[in-house]
């Protein structure tokens, strides 16, 4: 009974962790930090952010013998605040591998080109983040338009109606969704900022590991703002996916029972499907950077006179 609720609790975490140490093993481990101050913020940042979601998970999700403690006032919150949390700690992290900042280069640099926050990465990068908060922006404006107001004027159910009756349930409606969208533009303006900062000084003597180091740095912010958008997306389509299963029936009048649902509720399993894959994307993402922030073992070479 303790596994099956641990699973349902943290699957998507599971999921991502076993993907992201996977993909370590078979490919991750030729892009390591090299050790030093660079990688223990990067281990910092995104432990930090792994270890908080954790724990907000375990004060609202569960049976009250599975849960920590916490006020219910608290935990309350921490329920409507679930689709922002993700992108807090994106924000959070990104802010932490932005340091430390690139000394600048000695006299006799290999390089003094104009750098940009998109001079170390590749396109597809990029690309990929870009198509994340799309889906982020598509979904949101579709959920919000289809919401109404409460009881308390607050944009967060679906009213379905027959004619006959009907019945609401909650979504994820403007209630949600205009916090969340002012913190994806944050996480989007801190993840440029992060990535100028460390563009922006000139290339050092030691051109090729300087390159590449800032490459990795460059990837790592990438993958934890993907990650922290994908956490967020996730919650999105699960949310939706619950407002999808939402049914109930009214009496008509012949005596008769007409079952009504949603207008989208042919889609709940793959809302609930697309919704844990995307997640545990996200943190397999996350599980990848922090990874790389464990140190190569040096090579000792043995140097033989002839």
């Amino acid at each position: 009974m303790s596994f099956l609720l641990v699973w349902f609790v943290f699957r998507s975490m599971i999921l991502g962790v076993l993907a992201g140490a996977v993909w370590w093993l078979v490919q991750g481990r030729t892009s390591r930090l090299p050790s030093g101050p660079v990688a223990s913020l990067t281990a910092v940042g995104v432990g930090v952010a792994l270890l908080a979601d954790i724990l907000v998970r375990l004060m609202v999700g569960g049976t009250t013998a599975f849960q920590l403690p916490r006020p219910d006032e608290l935990a309350r919150w921490l329920v409507d605040a679930r689709f922002v949390l993700p992108l807090l700690l994106g924000i959070g992290a990104v802010s932490i591998l932005a340091f430390p900042l690139p000394t600048h280069a000695s006299r006799g640099s290999a390089s003094l080109a104009r750098r940009t926050p998109f001079s170390f990465g590749r396109g597809w990068w990029f690309i990929g983040v870009i198509i994340i908060i799309g889906a982020v922006l598509a979904l949101t404006v579709a959920a919000g338009m289809a919401s109404e107001p409460d009881e308390q004027g607050f944009w967060r159910i679906l009213v379905v109606d027959t004619g006959v009756g009907g019945g609401s349930t909650t979504i994820y409606g403007w209630y949600y969704s205009r916090p969340a969208l002012v913190l994806v533009a944050a996480l989007a303006a801190v993840t440029v900022v992060a990535l100028w900062l460390i563009a922006r000084p000139p290339v050092g003597v030691d051109e090729a590991n300087d390159v590449q180091l800032r490459r990795l740095r460059t990837l790592n912010i990438l993958a934890v703002a993907s990650g922290a958008l994908l956490v967020h997306l996730g919650g999105i389509l699960s949310s939706l996916a619950g407002t999808a299963f939402f049914n109930g029936g009214v009496r008509t009048g012949n005596g008769g029972w007409m079952v009504f649902g949603t207008p989208f509720a042919a889609l709940e399993p793959a809302l609930s499907l697309a919704g844990i894959a995307v997640t545990a994307l996200g943190y397999a993402l996350w599980v990848g950077v922090l990874l790389s922030a464990i140190p190569a073992r040096r090579r000792v070479r043995a140097l033989v006179r002839a």
